[in-house]
């Protein structure tokens, strides 16, 4: 897996090392709308991909880049490590979900998910602001039934789930499997399920990247 950073595409180049393009110059203006954004992207993508890293970005070849595409947005909620930590049984779990600024975009080749764009609200607009994160986008898409299902994420435990609200009750689907924790990849459980198998990871949390 791999993300690429992008503050500008201007100022990125691709090599085998992945090296930030030394020259600076100015970046565009955001765009109006994240679906505008998105689509910009896919021609900076385009641009990005080379015989060195299009591995590492989820495709199978160069070639298939030339046809990319997107999918659905999934917007994203986080929730936070001292929020985890904080959380007592019986609590409303939607306290717990920030809606975060950056949206997914899948990024679909022959009409499969190989990689994603991630669209950031700013100030004034929207702009991409990474690329790559396959696995992560290939299993969130994998369990997608809805068009209105969205990815939370819980960014100290670099854990992703699939969020859906079915007669006003949360409901959260791992997308991988981790022996942390007793649930099984695809299965959507409720929200409380989930966050009091965490609380205790959070607790013990002793900061390092996981």
């Amino acid at each position: 897996m791999r993300i690429i950073s992008c503050f500008s595409a201007l100022l990125l180049v691709f090599t085998a090392g992945c090296r930030h393009e030394e020259q600076a110059t100015s970046p565009p203006p955001p765009a109006t709308q994240p679906q505008e954004a998105a689509s910009s992207a896919i021609r900076t993508f385009q641009q990005l991909v080379t015989e060195q890293n299009y591995r590492s970005l989820g495709f199978e070849s160069v070639a298939e880049v030339r046809s990319a595409a997107l999918g659905e947005p999934l917007a994203l909620y986080t929730i936070g490590l001292d929020q985890l930590k904080a959380y007592r049984q019986g609590t409303d779990v939607n306290s717990l979900l920030s809606l975060s600024a950056d949206a997914l975009y899948p990024v679909t080749a022959n009409g499969q998910v190989r990689s994603s764009v991630t669209v950031t609200k700013v100030e004034s607009g929207y702009r991409a602001s990474s690329f790559g994160n396959a696995e992560v986008i290939k299993a969130l898409s994998k369990y997608r039934e809805a068009a209105t299902a969205f990815a939370v994420r819980v960014p100290a435990l670099n854990l992703y789930y699939l969020g859906q609200r079915v007669e006003n009750k949360l409901l959260l689907t791992p997308v991988a499997d981790d022996s942390r924790l007793k649930l099984s990849p695809g299965k959507a459980v409720p929200a409380e399920d989930v966050v009091n198998q965490l609380v205790p990871i959070a607790n013990a949390y002793n900061g390092l990247p996981m």
